[in-house]
C-alpha cells in the first residue's frame, strides 16, 4: 500500500438496486430516486461513514428521455439530474456532470473521475445513473398521474445529449430505432459469413443463451429464474415476435427496467485516511475508447472495426492479455455487438469465463445509457471475492462508441491512457461515396425489416450499391407496396436486384426478380 501514490484512484464501494413491479414493496420510483438509491447503497458498501463529507465531484448517466429530444416528459424531469441525486443524499459536491447519451458513457465516466482524482483536481468522486422506464410505460398504462418535475439552480456541467452519430440520410429512410440500425449491421455481417437467416437466427440464440441463464440466477436480474433455451430465443412464436429483421424480441435489450448502479471512486491518499482495507481497493489498470462513422459511411457495414482495436489498446495499456482475464462483460444489446467484438479479439464465444458477469441487456435488463455502470459495479464485487483482473466492455449507439476498462484488484499505479492509436486507424478508413438521389438498377448490400405487432411486414429499409457508379444508397419499399416488404422479408435480400427511384421524401425501391 506504501508503494502506490496517494494520488492513485480506486474504487472503494459499488452497488446495484432493481425495482420491479411485481416487487412487495414497489413504490414506483422515479428516475432521480432510484439512482439516488443505488448511490446510498454504494456509499454505505464503502462501510465507511465519513466518505459523504469528501464526495467532491458527482457525475450521472443520461436517461433515454433526456438523450432523445423528440421525447416528451410524460411525467416530467429533473432539470438538474445529478443535483437533484446530491439533494437526494445531502451531498455538496463542487462539481456536478451529466454525462452524453450513449451506453459507453458509464466506463467514460469512470476513466474521466480516475483521471480527475490522479491529476490532483478531485478526492472523492461518486459515479451514478438509473432508469425507471418500466415504471414510466406502467403509470400511463394504469393512467396514474405523477410529478417527477424538480428544478436546481445549483451549477451543473450539462454536456447535452450527444446524438451525433446519426445521419439525416438514416432518420430520412426510417432507420430510427436501435433495432432498425442493428438489423442493418446484422444482416451484413451474417452476408460476410455466408449464412442464411435461420442459420444465423440459430447461431444468435446460441451466442445469448448462456446470458439468459446468467440472468437467471442473478437476484438483480428482470428476469430472475427464467433461462431460455437457444430455441426458445430463436423460435417466432406470440410472446418472441419479430421486431427488426432478423431479430425476435428475445434477442434484443430489454429497456423496459428500473435499475440503478453507482461506483465510489477515491484517491489513494483518502482511502488511506478513511481506514480502507488493501483487499476493499479496486484499481482501473488500463482503458481506452473509440468512435466508428455513422452507418452509410462505414466502409464494411457488417463490421465495426473500433471495438477490436479499443480492446486490444485497452488491453495493451493495462499490460495484460486475453489470457490475464478473469471474468469479461461485453456490452449485449444485440447478438451482432457481442459477436463484433469477441471475433476482433479472437475469443470463442464458448470461452468457460463466460461473456457477461450480469446476464446482459436482454435478460438482465438494459436501464439505458446506464448498463454498463451495472457491469462495472458487478465486476468490483467479482473482484473483492478473490479476482485479479475483469474486463467491462461498452457500446454506445449503434456500434458508434466503444469504450473498454480493465480492472484489477491487484495494486498499480494509475497511468492515464491514450486511445491516439484508435483514432488515427479510424481516421485513415475511407468511406464509399453516398447518392442522395439515386436511380436505376443497384444491388442489396444489407437490409431490414420493421414488423407489425402481427408478424407482417410494415416497410422494408435496404442499403445497396448503384450498378453503374458503385456509389452506396439508402431506400424503402413504398408505403403502398406491402408485397415488397414481405418478400424482403421472407426471402433471402442480401444481393438482390432492385430498381431504385429518387425521392424527396425517401428513395423507394422495387425488386428487379
Amino acid at each position: 500500500m506504501s508503494q502506490i501514490s496517494p494520488c492513485t484512484p480506486v474504487i472503494i464501494g459499488a452497488a446495484q438496486f432493481t425495482e420491479r413491479l411485481t416487487d412487495v414493496d414497489y413504490a414506483g420510483l422515479s428516475p432521480v430516486d432510484i439512482t439516488a438509491r443505488a448511490a446510498l447503497l454504494a456509499l454505505k458498501d464503502t462501510q465507511k461513514n465519513a466518505l459523504r463529507d469528501h464526495i467532491d465531484m458527482i457525475m450521472t448517466a443520461r436517461t433515454f428521455e433526456d438523450s432523445t429530444p423528440m421525447l416528451a416528459f410524460p411525467h416530467g424531469r429533473a432539470s438538474n439530474f445529478p443535483q437533484a441525486v446530491a439533494s437526494r443524499l445531502s451531498l455538496s459536491p463542487k462539481r456536478a456532470v451529466w454525462s452524453v447519451s450513449g451506453g459507453d458513457s458509464p466506463q467514460k465516466m469512470v476513466a474521466e473521475a480516475c483521471e480527475a482524482i490522479a491529476a490532483g483536481s478531485q478526492k472523492a468522486v461518486l459515479v451514478c445513473g438509473g432508469e425507471a422506464m418500466s415504471t414510466a410505460g406502467a403509470l400511463l398504462k394504469w393512467g396514474s398521474r405523477v410529478d417527477w418535475s424538480e428544478a436546481s439552480g445549483e451549477p451543473v456541467e450539462d454536456r447535452g445529449d450527444g446524438i451525433d452519430y446519426v445521419d439525416m440520410e438514416e432518420l430520412r429512410h426510417g432507420l430510427i430505432t436501435p433495432p432498425l440500425f442493428h438489423g442493418m449491421i446484422e444482416n451484413a455481417c451474417r452476408g460476410c459469413h455466408g449464412m442464411t437467416v435461420d442459420v444465423w437466427r440459430a447461431r444468435m440464440a446460441e451466442l445469448f443463451a448462456p446470458l439468459s441463464a446468467k440472468a437467471a440466477e442473478n437476484p438483480l436480474s428482470c428476469q430472475l429464474g427464467i433461462a431460455y433455451t437457444a430455441s426458445q430465443l430463436a423460435s417466432i412464436e406470440t410472446d418472441n415476435r419479430l421486431i427488426a429483421h432478423p431479430y425476435p424480441q428475445r434477442l434484443i435489450a430489454r429497456d423496459k427496467v428500473n435499475q440503478s448502479a453507482a461506483v465510489c471512486i477515491v484517491s489513494t491518499a483518502l482511502a488511506n485516511e478513511l481506514g480502507v482495507s488493501p483487499e476493499r481497493r479496486i484499481y482501473l489498470r488500463g482503458y481506452a475508447h473509440g468512435r466508428e462513422r455513422n452507418l452509410i459511411e462505414r466502409p464494411d457495414v457488417g463490421r465495426a472495426r473500433s471495438a477490436g482495436l479499443v480492446l486490444k489498446n485497452a488491453m495493451h495499456n493495462a499490460g495484460v492479455t486475453l489470457a490475464d482475464i478473469d471474468a469479461f462483460d461485453f456490452y449485449s444489446c444485440f447478438p451482432v455487438a457481442v459477436s463484433n467484438a469477441i471475433e476482433a479479439i479472437d475469443l470463442s464465444p464458448n470461452d468457460p469465463r463466460g461473456l457477461t458477469v450480469t446476464g446482459g441487456l436482454p435478460y438482465f435488463g438494459g436501464p439505458g445509457n446506464n448498463y454498463s455502470l451495472h457491469a462495472i459495479a458487478e465486476m468490483a464485487h467479482i473482484l473483492w471475492r478473490g479476482a485479479t483482473n475483469g474486463l467491462v466492455a461498452a457500446n454506445g449507439g449503434f456500434l458508434s462508441k466503444y469504450a473498454v476498462g480493465v480492472y484489477s484488484s491487484e495494486p498499480c499505479e494509475f497511468e492515464p491512457c491514450s486511445s491516439a492509436e484508435v483514432d488515427k486507424a479510424m481516421a485513415e478508413e475511407r468511406s464509399p461515396a453516398y447518392e442522395h438521389q439515386p436511380k436505376g438498377a443497384g444491388t442489396i448490400e444489407t437490409y431490414t425489416v420493421d414488423y407489425h405487432r402481427d408478424g407482417s411486414a410494415k416497410i422494408a429499409i435496404v442499403m445497396g450499391r448503384l450498378n453503374n457508379s458503385g456509389a452506396r444508397f439508402l431506400a424503402v419499399s413504398a408505403p403502398d407496396d406491402a408485397t415488397t416488404a414481405q418478400r424482403i422479408a421472407n426471402e433471402e435480400a442480401l444481393g438482390r436486384r432492385i430498381q431504385v427511384i429518387a425521392n424527396d421524401a425517401a428513395n423507394t425501391f422495387t425488386l428487379i426478380d
